[in-house]
């Protein structure tokens, strides 16, 4: 069961995603489910009986931290890929010349 949850949330965070809405609903789901595991997981280490209602406030703050995640992320990627896409020129000038071109002026002397 454990490997499964894993599996679970290792491929959910593998995919990508292209909108706002995509990202806000992945890091809601991740974050409700890391905040109720961990949440759990905190209360059966400790030696208590995780109750629903604690694996609920643990959900609730991982919803909280994975939304607010999420848009800061989208965000920056989206700031990325503007500046990358407005710079458009491409410097030619370091290139050595090229050995396949033959020049037009084959006269020796003046020009």
């Amino acid at each position: 069961m454990k490997a499964s949850v894993l599996v679970l949330v290792a491929a959910s965070n593998l995919c990508g995603c292209s909108t706002l809405d995509q990202s806000m609903r992945l890091g809601a789901v991740t974050g409700s489910i890391a905040g109720a595991v961990a949440t759990y997981a905190g209360e059966q280490s400790a030696g208590a009986s995780p109750t629903l209602q604690s694996a609920g406030l643990g959900a609730s703050i991982g919803l909280a931290v994975g939304l607010i995640t999420s848009y800061l992320i989208h965000d920056s990627i989206v700031k990325d890929r503007e500046e990358s896409t407005r710079q458009t020129e491409v410097y030619f000038g370091d290139l050595p010349p090229s050995p396949f071109v033959i020049p037009n002026n084959t006269r020796k002397g003046k020009r």
